[in-house]
């Protein structure tokens, strides 16, 4: 036998070896693991359909009817004025997470009743405050107060005259409820409000407190 031919057949037997046994350990090696995206990031199961982060500007009004009563003294004579009332109030300002927000508002509460001041008149109570509101997500259920500067005001049944004023005060506005997404930016809702309002008029005191159900618009 040939030099050649000893070299050729001392290769073919780890050849053959080698083309039967690779397949075996090809299958035996186990693939790479896969990276699975964090949560919150592109292509996460659980990504897909979140809700859009709710922060920006914030904008909020409410609207209802309660109960307003306002005591005092007149002459050295006290004097009680209660009955249903409206309120309405309007918030603008900034929400710098989903679980909180902060604005201005305007809000006022006019009595239906007689004010028992003067004929055809009645008590209004103006305030300006600021509103800081919590709330709790994604129920989006939320608790709300404001601490204002108010006064009290005596005007005709209409609300075209003004007969006379209280000093600037101190009062507070408390709201309790729950809103309903219309749109990833807009809610509408209904809460529970409790208001109160401490003020001086000639020398004399004046407090009021009352309640309601209103109804909420809060775009954020």
């Amino acid at each position: 036998m040939s030099r050649g031919a000893r070299v050729r057949r001392g290769w073919s037997a780890p050849l053959t070896v080698l083309l039967f046994t690779a397949p075996a350990l090809a299958e035996e090696i186990p693939p790479p693991p896969l990276e699975t995206p964090a949560p919150g990031q592109a292509g996460h199961p659980g990504a897909v359909g979140t809700a859009p982060e709710r922060v920006g500007v914030f904008v909020h009004a409410d609207l209802g009817g309660g109960y307003l009563r306002t005591t005092g003294s007149r002459g050295g004579s006290s004097f009680a004025s209660q009955g249903g009332a409206l309120g309405v109030g309007v918030a603008v300002g900034w929400a710098p997470t989903e679980e909180w927000a902060l604005g201005l508002e305007l809000w006022t509460w006019k009595s239906l009743a007689d004010s028992g001041l003067g004929p055809n008149t009645s008590v209004e109570l103006q305030a300006l405050g600021l509103n800081i509101t919590r709330y709790i997500v994604p129920e989006d259920v939320f608790a709300a107060i404001v601490v204002s500067g108010t006064r009290l005001a005596i005007t005709d049944a209409g609300d075209r005259v003004e007969y006379a004023s209280s000093d600037v005060g101190f009062g507070l506005k408390v709201l309790l409820g729950k809103e309903w997404r219309l749109t990833p930016w807009l809610g509408l809702g209904v809460a529970g409000e409790l208001f109160l309002s401490v003020n001086r008029a000639g020398g004399e005191t004046l407090r009021t407190l009352g309640g309601g159900l209103v109804f909420s618009c809060t775009g954020r």
